[in-house]
């Protein structure tokens, strides 16, 4: 009977642990089940939430107004990493810019200057300037989406405002131009202590000589300085302004570094009695081919300048020439190497070529390939992107 009964209370023993131990599992399991039921309530919470989020996103618009058009785009499409975007075929449309989109690839023209995008490319081409953008263009679905930032960095004749739910785009200016105003520039040589003179915006540099604008007999300008001879001739002391020298200077270093060494300057300011003489001297030549003293003026006013009327007489302006055509300033300097250099590069120095071809209805003057003249960075940097020469460019530009 002892026996039975140790027994039993044995049996009583494991019976009692082994319901403890479901019990414990039991537990377990339903913690465990309700941990489960919390993160799918979480996780399907959460996806609610995103799902809202997505279709309110996906309903929000945004309002472009382009003067009496308005069109409105969806935030996720005119939005990227939050840059706003803007869509360049109805801004064309509105600033009658021609456009035209070949294999996702689209350029806009206007007035001879022209910028194009390509999809999913940061790179926009101004130019022939490259320019890099904060994201890339998108082009589908009708649209050509750019960030806005770098149209109103590239597009002259345009303000725009742009608001939180809206943006307007109004026209300020009939003559629309395309130019990158901070282009990117990159040198042969160590300019640093020029870039002061070379994005010089002294008002003297901004000084018109033409037909139409004269300077008195009495005129010299200040900071005259000698050029020295590694840049000019040899044979005469040549001078120029200062702040005109300084970015020559790093011009013809560069000009240099890259192979070309035959340039020089072999005319720069000049007196007023001494471009007097060199005028006449021109009348002289020209009545030598029997025409009158008249015609002969006429003639030689087409290619020279009254003393009064000079712009040599600025100290802004250099004649190039080389020893590989003897010193000559006239339309062989086109064959040299240095010409078609400085008629890619010297914009980024400030200089333009003053005389350029096809406007000497405008200038007053025959094309010299070999006249050029100082005017800052800037204005430098737009001519060239433009096409425009200094008159036109100050009718537009103002200075």
């Amino acid at each position: 009977m002892e026996q039975n009964n140790k027994r039993n209370s044995g049996y009583s023993k494991i019976r009692r642990g082994f319901y403890k131990q479901m019990d414990e599992i039991e537990k377990k399991r339903r913690k465990t089940i309700i941990i489960i039921e919390l993160i799918c309530l979480l996780l399907a919470s959460t996806i609610l939430f995103c799902a809202s989020i997505i279709e309110k996103t996906g309903k929000e618009k945004h309002v472009y107004i382009f003067g009496d058009t308005e069109q409105t785009i969806s935030t996720k499409v005119c939005f990227a990493d939050d840059i706003q975007l803007i869509d360049m075929n109805q801004l064309a449309q509105y600033c009658s810019i021609e456009n035209k989109e070949t294999n996702y690839v689209s350029t806009f023209t206007v007035n001879n200057t022209y910028v194009t995008f390509e999809n999913e490319s940061n790179i926009a081409i101004v130019n022939g300037i490259k320019k890099e953008m904060p994201v890339a263009a998108q082009i589908k679905n009708g649209y050509c989406l750019v960030p806005i930032d770098t149209v109103s960095d590239i597009l002259f004749g345009i303000e725009i405002n742009a608001k939180k739910q809206s943006t307007q785009i109004i026209k300020t200016n009939s003559n629309m131009y395309i130019f990158d105003k901070h282009p990117k520039i990159e040198y042969a040589t160590d300019i640093s202590r020029y870039l002061e003179y070379i994005n010089s915006t002294d008002e003297y540099i901004y000084t018109l000589l033409n037909k139409q604008n004269p300077i008195d007999e009495e005129f010299e300008p200040a900071d005259l300085v000698v050029i020295p001879e590694a840049y000019s001739r040899k044979d005469m002391t040549i001078k120029l302004h200062n702040i005109a020298l300084q970015a020559l200077e790093a011009m013809i270093n560069d000009m240099n570094e890259n192979g070309i060494t035959d340039v020089h300057v072999q005319s720069a300011y000049r007196t007023h009695s001494y471009q007097d003489m060199l005028f006449n001297l021109y009348i002289e030549r020209e009545m030598e081919k029997g025409l009158s003293r008249e015609q002969a003026t006429a003639n030689a006013n087409k290619y020279s300048a009254k003393a009064e009327y000079s712009e040599h007489r600025t100290g802004l302006c250099v004649d190039f020439s080389t020893k590989s055509i003897g010193g000559v300033v006239d339309d062989v300097f086109e064959t040299t190497e240095a010409f078609p250099w400085l008629k890619e590069n010297a914009w980024k120095y400030g200089f333009v070529l003053r005389y350029p071809e096809d406007k000497e209805n405008i200038t007053g003057y025959m094309y010299e390939s070999w006249h050029y003249r100082f005017v800052g960075l800037e204005v430098a940097s737009i001519m060239h992107q433009t096409g425009l020469c200094y008159e036109e460019y100050l009718e537009i530009f103002g200075n």
